[in-house]
């Protein structure tokens, strides 16, 4: 930890940030690129969205912030972009007539079994050759550091 610094100076090479970050770069690049390459512009963004309403569909677009870390501004504009996409469909909740839920159209839908399987592979070659215990030392580490700052 203490390596981070040098005096005054950060050691960028070092900083836990800077690592973090470039890996979530080099990672939402490359499912970009091989996304593209099947014919789907879907952004890491969309991905996200995707991913939590197969999950769970018919989320409020508030819920929906939350769940993918987007400001509300943010998240509308992906909803618009993938609502225009045919990928999904904003209705009416039933429980309270204000509220849009956000459905999957069968287009949405579809993806899930052409993007997982990229992905999979994606993170298959990004954990190469790290043992399943150093793995979930990093991914408890990560989220104890998220609830620090989280507070």
């Amino acid at each position: 930890m203490k390596d981070q610094f040098a005096g005054q100076a950060i050691v960028v090479d070092n900083a836990l940030g800077f690592w973090v970050h470039r890996v979530y770069q080099a990672s939402r690049n490359e499912m970009f690129r091989e996304f593209h390459d099947v014919g789907e512009d879907v952004t890491p963004e969309q991905w996200a969205v995707l991913i939590r309403l197969w999950e769970q569909d018919g989320r409020g677009q508030s819920e929906l912030s939350e769940a993918t870390f987007r400001d509300r501004p943010t998240m509308s504009r992906i909803v618009d972009g993938m609502e225009a996409r045919g990928l999904l469909v904003r209705r009416k909740s039933p429980e309270d007539a204000r509220v849009r839920t956000i459905h999957l159209t069968k287009k949405g839908r579809e993806l899930e079994k052409k993007l997982v399987p990229i992905v999979k592979r994606i993170v298959e070659r990004m954990v190469a050759g790290i043992d399943e215990h150093a793995l979930e030392t990093t991914r408890s580490t990560l989220r104890h550091m998220f609830e620090n700052l989280d507070r």
